[in-house]
């Protein structure tokens, strides 16, 4: 079923990925030692903020479902998305069309940040993850000046890694595609002073949170060796342009995927069927795979 989506619509929620792509972006600008579950949760928390449902012009209801869900490695032991993203469309109550996208995130890490997968503390859970060992809050509060850079890495990443292997799987098993969403900070070079002594002023947000299909990511870094680690210029180099006919460089912003890509169903996995009778068979035969959710729902009037 082919949906014309009204300008107000795609205006509206084009605004709001645009003001939490702002927010989470401003957050990773001012402390890059934030974790990425932080930045997914920030994520989340902004639309949690605005799920009173919205009447526009154009006589559609708006809805917004924010939840977190709770993290953990799922899907071949390892979770397979961080978001999950669906978009409902509904005429009179009634479900006509639902979107669903997966998105892996990974944040940008600051040079002279350091990645530690084996940590005891990225082991703990719930309050656990509250005690800091001696040595990392010490490496927290050091004087050090945190700077991004075009060869910054994006250090949870490495290729061919076995959550990025689960992933591969799970795309082959239900014929469905990836994607990643890489946080960025608002523009590169950009320096950070830790501890900080006054809050720094942050640029217009020109980079920030990005999405790129996964596919379109191996093909960036198919010349690089297994357990290769990619760097926000390799992103910027290695993918095209232009990809849909959205700017693409370093990923479509984050806006943008939204609102032109996943609301327009270009991008995403389409279910027509009622009562998300597809997309049900797939959530029912996997145990969480991801930590967020976010639903909006679209209610035609007319």
């Amino acid at each position: 079923m082919n949906i014309t989506i009204p300008n107000d619509v795609s205006e509206y929620i084009r605004s709001h990925f645009r003001n939490c792509n702002s927010q989470v972006t401003k957050d990773l600008s001012i402390f890059p030692a934030i974790h990425e579950e932080s930045l997914d949760m920030n994520f989340i928390s902004y639309f949690s903020r605005h799920q009173t449902p919205v009447l526009l012009p154009c006589n559609w209801v708006i809805r917004i479902d924010a939840h977190f869900i709770g993290g953990g490695k799922h899907f071949q032991t390892w979770e397979v998305a961080d978001i999950g993203l669906m978009i409902v469309f509904r005429r009179r109550g009634r479900v006509v069309k639902s979107k669903l996208a997966l998105l892996q995130s990974k944040k940008l890490y600051a040079d002279s940040l350091k990645y530690s997968e084996e940590s005891k503390y990225y082991r703990r859970f719930g309050l656990g993850r509250l005690l800091v060992p001696d040595e990392d809050h010490l490496e927290l509060i050091k004087n050090k000046l945190l700077v991004f850079k075009e060869n910054s890495k994006y250090k949870a990443f490495k290729k061919e890694s076995k959550q990025q292997n689960a992933m591969s799987h799970f795309e082959r098993r239900w014929d469905t595609k990836m994607y990643y969403l890489f946080y960025n900070p608002a523009v590169i070079p950009h320096s950070v002073k830790m501890p900080m002594e006054e809050k720094p002023q942050i640029p217009e947000n020109a980079i920030g949170c990005r999405v790129i299909p996964k596919d379109q990511l191996e093909a960036a870094l198919n010349s690089k060796i297994s357990g290769y680690t990619p760097s926000y210029k390799d992103l910027r180099d290695g993918l095209p342009t232009e990809l849909s006919g959205q700017d693409f460089t370093a990923g479509w912003r984050l806006e943008n995927f939204v609102s032109d890509l996943m609301v327009e169903c270009k991008e995403g996995l389409v279910d027509d069927s009622a009562n998300f009778e597809s997309l049900l068979i797939l959530m029912n035969q996997k145990s969480l795979p991801m930590s967020c959710a976010l639903s909006i729902t679209f209610d035609i009037q007319d």
